[in-house]
């Protein structure tokens, strides 16, 4: 059979739910972008499993409201501006909730206002955002998304479907901390007049992040001082048991500042001083912590540089 793609019109579909049991914080949200077909409970694609809501294409700003990973009803609501199409295709080489998730796509024209959806009504904290934009019937088409006020910036997520998600072709990963209670994120590029899409998003605070067995979220990684001061130095340190793994630290703006590789209970020391040896100026940071043999198990924290 020839797979065939389908473009829907502009419609408002209804959110439709399905059971789930889920010990991860009421703010942890899993979104598919499509209709009909709605990956399981047990489906965690490069995030956390749990109860996924399905959104169609909604009319400009009119709010959905969304339930977290365990089925319960929350404060949060989606809307969006930009999306006008659902493209649906059946991928032959995806099947099961990877086919749910990755073979339909809210897509946008960026004609001229790029694909853009927010999350309201959040409690402020910070957040890990998984976006998914794999254009399903176009391995080359490449998707720009971005998450407002996050790390990193702007990225290209596309290409064929590679057995398994896989950071750059099926998601992209961005943390950020939420103020106002508001997650914007978005894909394409204002004024660019191509296609783009996404086929979902998660959220979820970075306390819930995986960082091995045995081991409170976050407590895998030590940070003195924090805050620091001026040209005062950074210590990094692997608690026993944690994998070896890739620090990196980058600024808000997405900017990769400053990476070592961190083995089982030892520790680095930041100077203070950028890749190029520039110091670098006060402010917020963020630090990353990344298994090397398995990417998707990591540890975000905020790092606090004084004057």
């Amino acid at each position: 059979m020839i797979a065939m793609t389908r473009l829907l019109p502009t419609l408002a579909l209804p959110l439709l739910l399905v059971s789930s049991a889920s010990p991860l914080s009421a703010q942890s949200i899993n979104i598919d972008f499509g209709a009909g077909s709605i990956p399981a409970d047990s489906y965690a694609a490069a995030g956390g499993a749990g109860r996924w809501n399905l959104i169609g294409v909604l009319p400009p700003y009119e709010r959905a409201p969304l339930v977290d990973i365990t089925g319960s009803p929350t404060a949060a609501n989606i809307y969006m501006y930009g999306g006008t199409q659902l493209l649906q295709f059946d991928n032959p080489a995806t099947s099961g909730d990877d086919g749910a998730l990755m073979d339909d796509m809210l897509i946008g024209r960026n004609d001229p206002v790029d694909e853009c959806l927010w999350i309201e009504n959040l409690v402020n904290d910070d957040y890990e955002v998984l976006i998914y934009a794999m254009t399903p019937d176009d391995p080359a088409r490449m998707c720009r998304v971005r998450v407002d006020d996050a790390t990193p910036g702007p990225v290209n997520v596309g290409g064929a479907w590679p057995g398994a998600h896989r950071r750059g072709v099926t998601y992209e990963r961005f943390v950020l901390h939420t103020t106002g209670g508001l997650i914007a994120f978005h894909s394409g590029l204002y004024g660019g007049y191509f296609q783009s899409g996404m086929n979902g998003v998660q959220i979820r605070p970075l306390s819930t992040t995986s960082v091995g067995s045995g081991l409170a979220p976050g407590a895998g990684l030590r940070i003195l001082p924090n805050p620091s001061r001026g040209t005062e130095s950074v210590e990094f340190a692997l608690a026993s048991g944690m994998p070896r793994g890739r620090l990196e630290l980058f600024d808000t703006g997405g900017r990769l500042l400053w990476t070592k590789v961190l083995d089982e209970g030892r520790s680095q020391r930041w100077d203070g001083h950028d890749l190029g040896g520039r110091a670098v100026p006060s402010g917020v940071l963020i630090a990353r912590w990344s298994d090397l043999a398995n990417r998707s198990s990591q540890i975000v924290k905020r790092i606090v540089r004084l004057p």
